[in-house]
Order: C-alpha cells, then structure tokens, then sequence
C-alpha cells in the first residue's frame, strides 16, 4: 500500500475513533443530565458528602435583597 493511501487509511481510522469518543461522551453527559434533572424534580438528592440534609435547595433564594434603585448609579464611565 503506497504511503498516502496509507496515511489516509490511518486518518480515517483516527477520525471514526475521535467520532465514536465524541458520541459516547455526548451520550455520557445527557444520561448524567437527565438524572440531575430527573432528581431535582422528585426533590431528592444524589449528594454524598457529609453533612448534607438531602434536602433540595435548587432554585430558592438565597442571594442578598436589593434596593429598588433611584439616585445615582453606582459606577460611572471615565470618559468626558
């Protein structure tokens, strides 16, 4: 087999082994995917570290209350 037939040969070996690592991967995080959302939605939990209640705490807010607004804003450009 001449040398380029050959390099081709190993190129398309290559390629189908990078395509088949790519669709079991895509495949990997969707079954990961729909077991994330699948647990969120029956409100348990696959959390295994210590001192975790099991409870689902996705989705509540927890973040800091802001201010209606009003005045003047907080950070101003340094252009004239």
């Amino acid at each position: 087999m001449p040398e380029r037939e050959q390099g081709l040969h190993r190129v398309t070996t290559l390629t189908t082994g990078l395509v088949a690592a790519g669709i079991a991967g895509s495949l990997a995080a969707a079954v990961a995917a729909h077991a994330d959302s699948t647990s969120a939605t029956t409100g348990t939990s696959t959390s295994t570290s210590t001192g975790s209640t099991g409870s689902d705490t996705r989705g509540t807010d927890t973040g800091p209350a802001l201010s209606p607004g009003g005045g003047a804003p907080h950070a101003t450009s340094g252009g004239s």
